[in-house]
């Protein structure tokens, strides 16, 4: 009997500075008051996003991102590298003020 152990969840950096032709999201639609939103996307990193996997998007303003769930997603195959998730906020945790004051 083999065993397999799942891969741990990605995160894929789509907040400022990291969007760029190729790159890039529009999200759709928002609901729950910003919890969930509809999005599509261009590319991945070099790997493609699945469900689990968290993507960090650029927040109003455009000076911090803000990190989504990939509820679900449709990979197009045309172009290879386009996607449509649903996505769920998923705020990062930190183990200090210290670190948090560093992902800033």
């Amino acid at each position: 009997m083999s065993t397999t152990t799942p891969a741990p969840d990605r995160t894929h950096d789509f907040g400022p500075g990291r969007r760029f032709w190729g790159h890039d999201y529009s999200i759709s639609r928002v609901t729950d008051s910003g919890q969930r939103v509809q999005a599509s996307g261009w590319g991945h990193d070099g790997t493609l996003i699945r469900e689990g996997d968290f993507l960090l998007l650029e927040a109003r303003g455009g000076r911090r991102c803000t990190r989504y769930r990939v509820e679900s997603i449709e990979h197009v195959m045309d172009p290879a590298d386009m996607w449509h998730a649903e996505l769920v906020f998923d705020p990062r945790t930190y183990a200090t003020q210290e670190e948090k004051d560093a992902a800033r």
